[in-house]
């Protein structure tokens, strides 16, 4: 029988890159029954995020820099 703690333990062993991707996954696939509010101020955040980039008042910063500095900071 497979437990959390089994499965952590698995997880501990994944670069810091994977365990985001294990992450992400796991959060995709629990996203039945969100709470309507908080799926409102998500949606309503991210249109005022996109809205900045498109206006140029900030710029986004490439996926390899930060996942560059993600492994910089976690380590090995």
């Amino acid at each position: 029988m497979t437990t959390v703690a089994s499965v952590a333990q698995k997880a501990l062993e994944l670069s810091p890159r994977e365990r985001v991707a294990l992450a992400g996954f796991l959060l995709e696939i629990d996203e039945g029954g969100g709470n309507p509010l908080v799926d409102e101020a998500w949606e309503k955040e991210i249109r005022a995020r996109l809205r900045a980039i498109d206006s140029g008042s900030v710029a986004g910063i490439p996926y390899r820099d930060v996942m560059r500095e993600a492994d910089e900071l976690t380590g090995p």
